[in-house]
């Protein structure tokens, strides 16, 4: 049985998955509403092109040059080079709040590495569908009838525009199981992706198919979520 030994990594792996997920969409949805508000504009181009640059830089680089700049005692030694905890300090018995407390550290240029490539593609995807929306007849109807700006984008494009994130979120979701095994393996986190790797080197086929089944079913659980948020920003769709 493999319950005892993939319980630990699946949490590990789950909670940096979902924060960088969140911080993600809480970042690129922002960026591209305003860049598509401002299309064209030198905001936009230069914000295109630092997107374009943040998506283009591979994650085995980011996660090295994180380390390097802000791990390393030569430069900034401001946070621990790997792993998740101080095994020297670290306390099972301590509450929630400081066991979050004491891993925080650990775990902010990780969640970096994860969260830098999403939040570029996502701002992409978000700037087109607030484009396609904004050209929209009710868009201009709502602006010929007097409404301000900011009611117009936030209101009535905002949720439409919205369809194409979702769609992404349907296909990004299984890797919260997953996880990224390049990153855990520069940062040393005993998550998912370094215990797929080392399954496969091993040829641990109760584990690899354990992790296959599961990503199959948040595959499904994904898609049906987003379904559901179809019906829930669109007005337009229902199911019956």
């Amino acid at each position: 049985p493999i319950q005892s030994k993939i319980w630990q990594k699946v949490g590990i792996t789950f909670s940096l998955s979902i924060i960088s997920m969140f911080l993600a969409y809480l970042i690129s949805i922002p960026i591209g509403i305003y860049s598509a508000y401002r299309k064209d504009s030198a905001a936009d181009k230069g914000m295109s092109l630092v997107l374009f640059i943040l998506y283009s830089m591979p994650s085995f680089f980011v996660g090295t040059l994180l380390l390097l700049q802000f791990a390393n005692p030569d430069h900034l030694s401001w946070f621990p080079v790997s792993g998740i905890q101080d095994p020297t300090l670290f306390n099972p018995e301590w509450s929630l709040w400081m066991k979050l407390k004491h891993r925080m550290p650990f775990l902010i240029l990780p969640i970096i590495a994860y969260t830098y490539g999403s939040f570029a593609f996502l701002s992409r995807i978000m700037r087109v569908g607030m484009i396609d929306v904004v050209s929209q007849d009710y868009i201009r109807t709502a602006r010929a009838k007097g409404l301000g700006e900011r009611k117009v984008i936030l209101k009535h494009a905002l949720r439409n525009s919205l369809l194409p994130i979702i769609t992404v979120f349907s296909a990004i979701f299984p890797m919260v199981i997953g996880g990224a095994i390049i990153i855990e393996m520069i940062f040393s986190i005993p998550g998912m992706g370094l215990e797929v790797y080392t399954s496969i080197l091993n040829y641990d086929y109760p584990m690899i198919i354990t992790v296959f089944t599961l990503s199959g079913f948040l595959t499904m659980v994904g898609y049906l979520v987003a379904d559901l948020l179809y019906a829930v920003v669109d007005p337009r769709i229902s199911y019956k």
